[in-house]
């Protein structure tokens, strides 16, 4: 890693290059100072991990209602009285 010629004074880090969230090289000029983030910037993706628990939960809600169509449109089979079975029977 090569050093600046010059120092520059306070708190400036001195870098040859960056890496990006795909491990890509990003080069920085001899000029450029790197600055402090004072917000949250968008450089996050839409698949990044946090947003994967929204479509975990929409995911999870889908599941459910699915689950829960095939319970009501399936009927209750098992208190069917078929004729002619004990249950059918006349109590005696």
């Amino acid at each position: 890693m090569k050093m600046a010629a010059s120092i520059k004074a306070g708190s400036v880090a001195q870098v040859d290059s960056l890496v990006d969230e795909n491990g890509s090289r990003i080069d920085v000029g001899e000029d450029r100072s790197l600055k402090i983030a004072e917000e949250f910037e968008p450089a996050v993706g839409g698949t990044s991990p946090t947003n994967w628990w929204r479509a975990g939960l929409i995911a999870l809600f889908i599941v459910a209602a699915l689950l829960l169509a095939l319970q009501l449109l399936n009927g209750n089979h098992q208190t069917d009285v078929v004729p002619g079975t004990p249950i059918a029977a006349p109590p005696e």
